[in-house]
C-alpha cells in the first residue's frame, strides 16, 4: 500500500527494449497467465503497443506504471514534463495511469535542482488532475529526494529501482 493509499501489485511485467508489437503481444500473455501489473515508460518507445494491448480490458483489472524522461533545464521542466505526461497518457490510449515516475534524475543530479523541482511541480499538477492515482521517481539518490523535498507538496509515493535476476555477478 502506498503512502497516499493506493494498493500497489509488488510484480509487474516489464516492457523494456521491446518494440510496440513485442510490448503488445507480451502484455497480453502476461495479462493471460495472471499478471495485472504492467511497466513501461515515454523512453521505451513502446506505449503505443501496450496501449493497444490494454484496449478493452476492464480498467481495474490491471495497475500501470509509466515514466517520463528527468529534465536538466529549469527554464522548461515544467512544460516538457507536462508535455511529456500527457503524451504518454494519450499514447497508451488512457484517461489516468496508476503511477507515473520520473524515470531518472537528471544527469549531474543536485546541479540541476530547480530543474527537478520544476519537474516535481508538473508531476504534482497531473496527480491533481486525477491523470494518475500516484506519482514517485526511480533510481533517485537521497540528495535527489532532498532537493524535490524542499518544493513538494507531495511526497513521492515509489522510488522503483532496477532489481532483477540478471543482475549482479
Amino acid at each position: 500500500t502506498l503512502n497516499n493509499g493506493v494498493v500497489m501489485p509488488m510484480i509487474s511485467l516489464g516492457t523494456w527494449q521491446y518494440t510496440p508489437s513485442v510490448a503488445k503481444s507480451t502484455v497480453e500473455l502476461g495479462l493471460k497467465v495472471g499478471f495485472n501489473h504492467i511497466d513501461t515508460a515515454n523512453d521505451y518507445k513502446n506505449q503505443k503497443g501496450v496501449g493497444e494491448a490494454l484496449a478493452g480490458i476492464d480498467r481495474s483489472s490491471y495497475f500501470l506504471t509509466t515514466k517520463v524522461p528527468s529534465q536538466s533545464d529549469a527554464s522548461t521542466a515544467f512544460d516538457l514534463t507536462t508535455k511529456d505526461l500527457n503524451d504518454d497518457i494519450s499514447e497508451l490510449g488512457l484517461d489516468f495511469v496508476d503511477l507515473m515516475l520520473i524515470h531518472f534524475p537528471p544527469r549531474g543530479n543536485t546541479l540541476h535542482c530547480k530543474a527537478m523541482q520544476e519537474s516535481w511541480r508538473a508531476m504534482e499538477a497531473f496527480y491533481a488532475a486525477n491523470k494518475t492515482r500516484a506519482i514517485g521517481v526511480s533510481n533517485y539518490c537521497i540528495s535527489s529526494f532532498e532537493c524535490i523535498l524542499k518544493t513538494a507538496k507531495v511526497v513521492p509515493a515509489v522510488n522503483q529501482v532496477q532489481y532483477h535476476i540478471g543482475m549482479g555477478t
